[in-house]
């Protein structure tokens, strides 16, 4: 019976014992990743955004010397329309003139082409009179060719310059399509660098706070018990929360890597200011605290202020997250 009874203990002993060590390697079976790691992936990211800025630039200068360049382009077009009214006007109004020309010498007036060469006195004031009149046709039709060369010049010059200012619309056209593609990756690629950046903040906290633990000493750990009764009271959650703030300022590198530099660092914690601390540390700290220092050690973290680096009294009026008798930011 005595023997059964052993081997059962035995048994449930072994049972705990593997629980308790899954519970305490678990965390390095399927360990997040190394703070290492993370920062690697957070230079290349930020590389990346670095070369999709600069590519957002060069994009940006391109659209507005394609916008430049489509703004002078129309301008160059409205001329080119201008100048073409201007050149058919020209033509409209010569060709009037011709006929109204001709119809006086051929078919109105007073004196007729015949009578003018007729009534010639000489034979050279007749060669004179006739040579005239070719001079005014040869005239009028050379000037109507000039006129039709200038209106087909200016035609030809519009259609090349619309067919410009549509290719550099396609340009532009591309430019936005390529400028709101990039945009949209680096949209996406700052959102992977602040969750990744987020990581590895929580990773070198973690890792701080394994260090810290680590290194642990009897002493500090009756240290981290006192401050946390200190600042927390009776409430074994804003002791953890408060565990929570003091393990956060070991891994960020605004504050000292260690416990005892956290605590005792100038302005932070006023029972340090005060001597509430010395006393409780005279006295030793209550039960609960040691309880609460060890699992903070262990790593237990409070996930409402799991990002929090300061907390004030509540009473004080300041906003943010309440736990216990403090507000946390």
């Amino acid at each position: 019976m005595l023997k059964k009874r052993y081997h059962r203990m035995l048994k449930e002993f072994t049972g705990l014992l593997c629980v308790l060590t899954l519970v305490f390697t678990g965390s390095l079976v399927c360990a997040a990743p190394a703070s290492s790691e993370l920062e690697e992936k957070t230079s290349e990211l930020q590389d990346d955004i670095d070369t999709m800025n600069d590519e957002l630039d060069t994009l940006s200068t391109k659209l507005e010397n394609t916008s430049s360049k489509i703004k002078k382009k129309a301008k160059e077009i409205e001329k080119a329309k201008l100048d073409l009214s201007a050149a058919k006007l020209n033509e409209e109004s010569h060709y009037k003139a011709m006929k109204e020309r001709i119809k006086f010498m051929y078919e109105g007036g007073s004196i007729s082409l015949l009578q003018v060469l007729l009534t010639s006195e000489s034979m050279a004031d007749f060669l004179n009179n006739a040579e005239y009149v070719t001079l005014i046709s040869d005239y009028d039709r050379n000037m109507l060719d000039e006129f039709q060369k200038v209106c087909k010049n200016v035609e030809t010059k519009q259609e090349q310059l619309e067919k410009e200012l549509e290719e550099l619309s396609k340009l532009e056209k591309n430019l936005n399509k390529q400028q709101d593609e990039l945009a949209s990756r680096l949209t996406k690629t700052s959102g992977q660098l602040e969750d990744y950046t987020s990581q590895l903040e929580e990773a070198k906290a973690a890792e701080a706070a394994i260090e810290a633990a680590r290194n642990a000493d009897a002493d500090t750990i009756v240290l981290l018990a006192a401050i946390l009764e200190c600042e927390a009271g009776i409430s074994y959650e804003g002791m953890i929360a408060v565990g929570t703030v003091i393990m956060n300022r070991v891994g960020s590198a605004k504050f000292p890597n260690t416990i005892e530099g956290v605590i005792y660092q100038s302005g932070q914690f006023s029972p340090v200011r005060s001597g509430k601390l010395d006393e409780v540390l005279e006295k030793g700290p209550m039960d609960s605290a040691y309880k609460a220092a060890k699992a903070v050690l262990a790593g237990e973290r409070n996930s409402k202020v799991k990002k929090c680096l300061f907390f004030w009294a509540s009473y004080t009026g300041h906003k943010g997250i309440i736990v216990g008798d403090n507000v946390f930011w």
